[in-house]
């Protein structure tokens, strides 16, 4: 069934003009950032008008993700709820405003405003949880009911790096680091979030997680990637032992059509940010000895590893 967007600009909180004459439904103004952060990190109500920013990934910048978070009525709930405003902007969102901040950008950009941090934070974590409701429910079930959709680990890898950029305490920016983010595995921390009369459900499992890109077939387009896994899961193995890191190759075992986003590499870790960074190299070394050997390249490139760009800008 099509999905009704008349009218998005007033679903996204966009009817009126971007400024300070101006005031969105609720009269908190929809304007640029007024205050990032403060002293201590949390505002009580009355104090310094707050803006925080969230990221959608690319490949899910569509106007049914748009519909899915703030459709149907969901975005009056959630800012009564969170005493905030939302405004979503960039490819996907249907706004036509072009003052507002994120219209250009290639994916979908949520601004949240209020006057109480904590309130930003769980408004940031209800619209987290409403991505992943939407890549479980567009995903056929797997056949072990632990096993994430392919596309989730992703997604929780783009959120918590997205997340820590617009954290005001954040001092590294660097593209495609090792974050701390919300295991993917297993799914009961995604799928029972709560329980029966309201009580809490199982808690939020946090691992340190990256991402690696797989190389393609220069001729045939075909994405490369078991050769990660070894011969009978031999190296799935030697990364839980060697890195204590388990990792998970996606889109190249028959699973490529249950795929939102491009096949990938996910490395989690229990242990600590220089388990998986470790295992990434190893990673990193096998995908550039493949592509020489067998003709095949990554859209993004080779990533850059510890010393290279030191030796780069040498």
């Amino acid at each position: 069934m099509a999905t009704d967007y008349g009218g998005i600009d007033e679903l996204l909180g966009l009817s009126t003009p971007r400024g300070g004459e101006h005031g969105n439904n609720n009269g908190v103004p929809s304007g640029p950032a007024v205050a990032v952060n403060n002293d201590h990190g949390d505002t009580a109500m009355g104090g310094t008008l707050q803006n925080r920013e969230m990221e959608v990934p690319r490949w899910l910048s569509t106007t049914d993700v748009t519909a899915h978070l703030v459709g149907r009525g969901k975005k009056k709930t959630l800012e009564e709820e969170y005493e905030s405003t939302i405004v979503i902007a960039g490819h996907g969102s249907g706004t036509k405003d072009p003052k507002v901040e994120g219209f250009h950008l290639p994916h979908l950009f949520i601004t949240m405003t209020g006057y109480d941090v904590r309130q930003l934070g769980r408004l940031r974590r209800a619209l987290e949880d409403s991505l992943i409701d939407y890549v479980i429910e567009n995903t056929p079930e797997q056949e072990d009911s632990r096993n994430a959709p392919p596309s989730l680990g992703r997604l929780l890898y783009s959120l918590a790096l997205s997340a820590a950029n617009a954290s005001p305490k954040t001092k590294d920016h660097t593209p495609n680091r090792t974050v701390l983010a919300r295991s993917h595995y297993p799914m009961i921390y995604h799928t029972r979030r709560t329980i029966e009369e309201g009580a809490n459900g199982p808690a939020t499992k946090k691992v340190w997680m990256n991402v690696v890109e797989l190389p393609q077939d220069d001729s045939t387009s075909d994405y490369h990637g078991r050769f990660l896994a070894g011969k009978q899961g031999s190296l799935l193995e030697y990364y839980r032992t060697k890195f204590n890191c388990r990792v998970d190759i996606y889109g190249v075992w028959g699973d490529d059509d249950d795929l939102m986003c491009a096949p990938y590499v996910l490395v989690t870790s229990e242990e600590g940010k220089s388990n998986v960074d470790r295992c990434l190299q190893f990673i990193e070394h096998r995908v550039r000895e493949h592509e020489e050997k067998y003709g095949a390249s990554r859209a993004g490139g080779r990533r850059i590893l510890r010393g290279e760009m030191q030796m780069s800008d040498s």
